[in-house]
């Protein structure tokens, strides 16, 4: 499901969802606008992932809130979302922390 579009350095990028974040964010109540929020806040580090295959957990202090995505092909795929901030970070997945 296509959340976001946006510009990065004039490269056309996309926030998608999982069916399975879809899910999380409907059963916690999270709103959307928030979640591409925290995403778009990495800015330019976005196009760094992009196609690494790395997961990324970004992780929002203030908001208390934790959205674990995969860069590819010009897009963040929201993999799944977790209300609370202080989460495991399971082996190999990368942390961006936001203010």
């Amino acid at each position: 499901m296509l959340l976001a579009e946006c510009f990065l350095d004039d490269h056309y990028f996309r926030i998608e969802s999982t069916t399975h974040a879809m899910d999380r964010i409907k059963e916690r109540s999270i709103d959307i606008s928030l979640v591409t929020s925290i995403i778009l806040n990495l800015g330019n580090k976005l196009l760094d992932y992009n196609d690494t295959g790395d997961e990324v957990a970004v992780v929002d202090q203030k908001n208390n809130l934790a959205v674990i995505i995969e860069v590819r092909e010009g897009k963040a795929v929201v993999i799944t979302v977790i209300d609370r901030a202080n989460i495991h970070i399971k082996d190999g997945t990368l942390l961006e922390e936001i203010a």
